[in-house]
């Protein structure tokens, strides 16, 4: 009670703001409700009737010389991870003289990425930028970060809950077009009977989520295209490769299309034919920009590769710029992407990572 109370003092004094008022109530186990209530009515009033959410712009915070922002990285376990986590470390070193910047990384473990998060809350962050590797357990994490007054920005993917309101913002491709424009380029460039499999990418996280429904919705509307199986590569090439190398076994010259959620699922699939000598022409259709992926759209070895842009630095620390400068940020920052075909690749191939 007696640091609650050191903590209120410097409140009503203006020497901390709320944010690190609800930190250090966090810190001693308190809520923002329970922190408000143990104090005296009138001064539980003044916290509550200053509650903003912080994730909420413009947003009420601390002026500072110097913010410290933590970057919660899922896993780097393909290509894509690693390119947008040094575009994030990239872009901080640009804006050092404003920014401290850390990093985490989760290694694939939902428990560790939660972790993470609380200790970055633990250690002041005044921002922190999240990629969720799933959508409902990660809302744990920002529930925790908003109940110590620290705003959550959200790249890539998303926790479940609400852009505004949960998290400051949700920057991000539109995964359910991206399926979309593969189901679309198939429908328009094959003919016949079609039977397809699909690589999902990692169960529970919302681009394999999306990427699936954007698919199916267009495809299940094309009477000629027929599911043979649909699995969990867990977006990488070695997931996806021995489950390939089963279908092949399995299905064989039935096989006609391979739709995969990213590329390294895609590169996989077609080492997986490749080693098992299927020598039929099957289409694939795929998701990223990887320039090796975009190279073989070139080559004519995958059908059709949608973008889906890692370079998410700029754009977010951009974000961050407009909240410390009270500036109203939009619920969703939307990336463009390119689509890229044999008429196309050869000349964007650098466009890719």
């Amino acid at each position: 009670m007696q640091d609650l109370n050191r903590l209120a003092a410097e409140l009503r004094a203006g020497t901390i703001n709320r944010f690190d008022f609800l930190r250090g109530a966090a810190a001693l186990g308190l809520g923002a409700a329970a922190a408000a209530s143990a104090l005296d009515p009138f001064n539980a009033l003044a916290v509550m009737a200053a509650s903003a959410n912080p994730n909420q712009t413009p947003a009420h915070f601390m002026k500072k010389a110097k913010y410290k922002i933590g970057f919660s990285q899922s896993e780097l376990n393909n290509p894509w991870r690693v390119a947008e986590s040094d575009s994030m470390a990239a872009e901080a070193k640009k804006r050092s003289a404003r920014y401290t910047y850390i990093a985490t990384v989760a290694n694939s473990d939902t428990h560790k990425q939660v972790s993470d998060v609380g200790d970055m809350i633990a250690s002041k962050c005044d921002l922190i930028v999240l990629t969720p590797r799933e959508k409902d357990p990660l809302r744990a994490a920002t529930a925790k970060a908003l109940a110590a007054g620290v705003p959550v920005i959200e790249i890539d993917r998303t926790s479940a809950g609400k852009a505004a309101t949960d998290y400051v913002t949700a920057i991000e491709s539109n995964f359910i077009i991206q399926g979309q424009k593969v189901a679309t380029w198939m429908a328009a460039n094959t003919k016949g009977q079609i039977n397809f499999v699909e690589l999902r990418g990692t169960t529970g996280a919302s681009p394999a989520i999306d990427r699936h429904n954007g698919f199916y919705s267009v495809i299940s509307k094309q009477s000629r295209f027929h599911q043979l199986d649909s699995q969990d590569g867990n977006f990488t090439l070695a997931n996806a490769k021995p489950i390939m190398t089963q279908w092949l076994t399995k299905y064989g010259s039935k096989i006609d299309m391979v739709y995969c959620h990213n590329d390294d699922m895609a590169i996989g699939a077609y080492q997986a034919m490749k080693q098992a000598g299927f020598t039929k022409k099957v289409y694939i259709g795929t998701i990223d920009g990887q320039k090796k992926a975009i190279q073989m759209v070139a080559d004519g070895l995958f059908s059709v590769c949608v973008q889906s842009d890692p370079h998410f630095g700029p754009v977010t620390f951009d974000a961050i710029d407009m909240y410390f400068a009270g500036k109203p940020i939009p619920a969703h920052i939307t990336v463009q992407d390119h689509t890229y075909t044999k008429a196309n690749a050869a000349s964007l191939v650098m466009t890719g990572f």
